[in-house]
């Protein structure tokens, strides 16, 4: 089974490898290793470029520093971070109504510049690696939840499920899904100010 994780919080975003390790503060990557979890699966987790962000003046990733992510301990697991910003700072970025402006947001920062290559980080594995292709499950948070739509709906016959956690699917990625019947675990916070649960689409 291969678990592929597009879990990037906008601050986690980065070069992929001096920042790489960003990416382990949320997420099964963060359960699997600082929280000594044995989990059952490859996880494949990578990490979005920056595509600009880091020049938004966004106080979360310039005033980030590597003292966040948590370190493995020898004996007992780390607390759980705390978050560094608050709604009302992200909404003064992104504070628009869900058809244009939010579309454009996404499709400007996220990941559909660079579907490909996560396609190709999956095949590799595939090919490389014990894992079965039938059992290829995509998740992802906030940004990374968008992109679960995203890379869903461009590839359907890749994902056996997928979980896009805070992050609305828009109209035009469904299609493909539905087809396709692929199964799905949306997850919304009822109180996130940032992503709102009423821009979720809902199902019988």
């Amino acid at each position: 089974m291969a678990y592929f994780n597009v879990s990037s919080w906008k601050w986690k975003r980065g070069n992929g490898k001096s920042e790489l390790g960003y990416i382990q503060i949320h997420g099964p990557l963060y359960e699997a290793w600082f929280q000594k979890r044995d989990l059952p699966f490859i996880i494949i987790a990578p990490q979005l470029h920056m595509f600009d962000m880091d020049k938004q003046g966004i106080d979360y990733i310039t005033n980030r520093t590597k003292e966040s992510i948590p370190k493995r301990l020898k004996i007992g697991i780390p607390n759980r971070p705390k978050p560094r910003f608050t709604f009302e700072k992200l909404n003064s970025v992104i504070n628009d109504t869900i058809p244009t402006t939010r579309i454009n947001f996404i499709n400007k920062y996220g990941w559909n510049d660079v579907q490909e290559d996560l396609i190709g980080m999956i095949n590799n594995t595939l090919k490389n690696y014990k894992a079965d292709d039938k059992r290829v499950y995509l998740t992802g948070l906030s940004f990374g939840g968008y992109g679960t739509w995203h890379i869903a709906s461009k590839y359907p016959n890749k994902f056996a499920a997928i979980n896009p956690v805070v992050g609305f699917a828009f109209p035009d990625v469904i299609k493909s899904i539905a087809e396709k019947k692929i199964p799905i675990w949306n997850i919304s916070g009822g109180k996130d100010k940032a992503v709102p649960s009423d821009f979720f689409l809902h199902w019988n």
